[in-house]
């Protein structure tokens, strides 16, 4: 795998594009926020939470492996601006036609897609250029701190969101994403991509036939292959609390936005103590391991979360979610960025992005209505649990065997 130039220049490319994912990360988790809580608000519906979770994640799977062979055959910065400029002009058309026209929830759904659409580009792509633009040996740096500054923003973005919300209305919180937007193309339109191996016209004989090579690569792969078959069960098990909290908390604890808000809060603010514990390693080694700790992690706090009862005692394991999340996508990504070719990174994180957060609607269309019959709190108990057994699991097969590649 060619390795970006040593010198400092990586530095400057490599802030640009945290910078910008940062810019497009608070404008869309503001608008996934309040898209959730005023459909929450309004429906106190499991099946209307089914069908955001559906609009939020199921285009991604649709797009995804597209997006990935794209990620391998062009330059990712380009993808990366295409990407937000179609985001940004559906979401406000939208919004615009909700807010004068019809204030149909319907519409909300529309730009959860549109926008699902967009990171089902943006990731794959955004995930494999960060380590062209990076010395392999400062990956886990360069990670954890873009892990941080995520978790910071998605500590401020609830607040945001949860203020206009309240005091605004729901059309400004579109707004602010449209100028977050247009400020992380400029930044990114800095970026000198640098020359690297890609697919060659000559070998690009149509997306259907790259995306099924890279299925072939990933899954011919045992350690790929392991990988992304417990990502699909940890994740699976993960959706309800990440899904179902919202209406957990309108259930359990009342209906008050500032719930809500806090709600998301004890979880970045957790999620960014994890960015920090990985930017604070120059290298992590058995990955593996923390990977199933934090899944292990995670499922503890979900059981805990189900059966407390205070709303501060609750807030406590959700803090503790949130710093096992990081921990689990930072050490993912940073294990497949050390070892996979580049040629082929953007397809095997396109399969990444479908087994873990594109899992979600598959699962919510069993947890959804689920939640409608049976108490969310033994849901929450259940599913930890059986995240801790899989976890335990998981490293039991790759306990005495190192990752690899072939």
């Amino acid at each position: 795998m060619k390795q970006p130039s040593t010198n400092n220049h990586w530095k400057v490319n490599l802030g640009y594009l945290i910078v910008a994912q940062n810019f497009f990360l608070f404008g869309s988790s503001a608008v996934f926020f309040a898209i959730l809580w005023y459909i929450a608000l309004k429906s106190s519906s499991g099946t209307w939470m089914m069908l955001t979770t559906l609009a939020t994640s199921l285009p991604q799977i649709l797009i995804s492996l597209w997006a990935g062979t794209w990620s391998d055959r062009f330059k990712r910065r380009n993808l990366l601006v295409i990407a937000s400029i179609f985001t940004s002009v559906f979401t406000i058309v939208i919004a615009i036609f909700y807010y004068f026209i019809d204030r149909n929830l319907w519409l909300l759904l529309a730009i959860a897609a549109i926008r699902s659409l967009g990171n089902g580009i943006s990731t794959p792509a955004a995930n494999s250029l960060l380590p062209e633009l990076t010395p392999k040996s400062h990956l886990t740096q360069a990670n954890g701190i873009n892990q941080t500054a995520n978790s910071i923003l998605l500590l401020i973005s609830p607040l945001v969101s949860g203020y206009i919300l309240g005091n605004l209305g729901i059309i400004y919180v579109f707004v602010i994403d449209l100028i977050t937007s247009i400020g992380g193309i400029g930044v990114l339109l800095l970026i000198k991509e640098p020359v690297v191996k890609k697919i060659q016209q000559s070998e690009a004989k149509g997306s259907l036939t790259q995306i099924t090579k890279g299925l072939k690569y990933t899954f011919a792969n045992r350690s790929l292959f392991l990988l992304m078959l417990f990502t699909v069960v940890g994740f699976i098990l993960i959706a309800p609390s990440s899904q179902l909290s919202t209406l957990f908390v309108k259930r359990t604890f009342g209906t008050d936005v500032w719930l809500l808000t806090f709600n998301e809060l004890l979880w970045t603010i957790g999620a960014a103590l994890g960015g920090i514990f990985i930017s604070l390693h120059s290298k992590i080694n058995n990955k593996i391991k923390w990977i199933a700790l934090g899944f292990i992690g995670s499922g503890f706090c979900f059981a805990a979360m189900g059966v407390v009862k205070p709303f501060w005692v609750y807030l406590v394991f959700m803090f503790g979610s949130g710093i096992c999340m990081p921990i689990i996508q930072g050490t993912t990504n940073i294990l497949i960025q050390e070892t996979v070719p580049t040629e082929w990174m953007g397809r095997v994180f396109s399969i990444l992005q479908i087994v873990s957060t594109g899992i979600y609607p598959i699962a919510m269309l069993f947890f959804g209505p689920l939640a409608d019959f049976v108490a969310i709190k033994w849901i929450l108990v259940v599913t930890g649990l059986l995240l801790v057994v899989a976890a335990i699991g998981f490293y039991g097969r790759f306990k005495s065997k190192q990752f690899y590649i072939n």
